[in-house]
């Protein structure tokens, strides 16, 4: 769905339908776990929300949803199991999940084997009882390709860190650096800052050797 408006008229009238759509998506979940309470079912479910990307509303100049910006790969996981202690129920996690948990998750909740091939991790260690996490991830490889071609939709690849970001645009050899925790909204590119030579060239090497595990 692309973000195609000239008039600010047109852009409300496109805000105001994609908010419609978000207050489509909660009244429908709302019907769902009313009719799980109502089979007495709630409490034997483990459910899981989420989506698979964010949308640009004007944010970095951009619409959609193709790039390795905040907007775009952060987005909404909630998880509701009847495993949690009540004493954990309502808490947040600042974990870094992936959408490559989610199988492994819903396999170890049906006592079912994770096949050896697959990515991920069980996410319940989070949330059931906060336990096995020690050596949780604290980075991720992202990767999107061409579509069309450059001049529409550009490949991207990125290092992603909760507090760094490195970008790299393989259609252009260039790279982007970002501060997540002085800069979460990504507006001060640091790629040319001086004092970050070190950890540039930390991230590079990093970057490097996830990409080629990816392959």
């Amino acid at each position: 769905m692309a973000l195609a408006v000239d008039t600010p008229d047109r852009y409300q009238d496109y805000m105001k339908n994609y908010y419609r759509l978000a207050s489509e998506v909660d009244t429908t979940c709302g019907a769902i776990l009313a009719e799980l309470r109502r089979q007495n079912l709630f409490d034997k479910t483990l459910i899981i929300f989420t989506t698979d990307n964010g949308y640009f509303h004007g944010e970095h100049g951009l619409a959609d949803k193709w790039y390795p910006y905040q907007e775009s790969i952060r987005v909404p996981l909630i998880v509701s199991d009847p495993r949690i202690q009540p004493a954990r129920r309502g808490q947040v996690s600042d974990a870094m999940t992936l959408n490559v948990d989610l199988a492994p998750t819903i396999l170890r909740a049906a006592n079912l084997p994770q096949p050896k091939t697959m990515q991920g991790r069980d996410l319940s260690a989070h949330f059931a009882n906060g336990t096995g996490t020690e050596d949780w991830r604290t980075e991720f490889f992202y990767e999107h390709g061409t579509i069309s071609n450059i001049s529409r939709i550009p490949s991207s690849e990125a290092l992603v860190r909760k507090d760094v970001k490195y970008i790299f645009w393989p259609d252009y050899n260039a790279e982007q650096l970002f501060d997540l925790k002085a800069d979460p909204h990504e507006n001060h590119d640091l790629i040319n800052d001086p004092t970050r030579k070190e950890l540039l060239a930390d991230l590079r090497s990093r970057f490097q050797s996830l990409k080629s595990q990816a392959k």
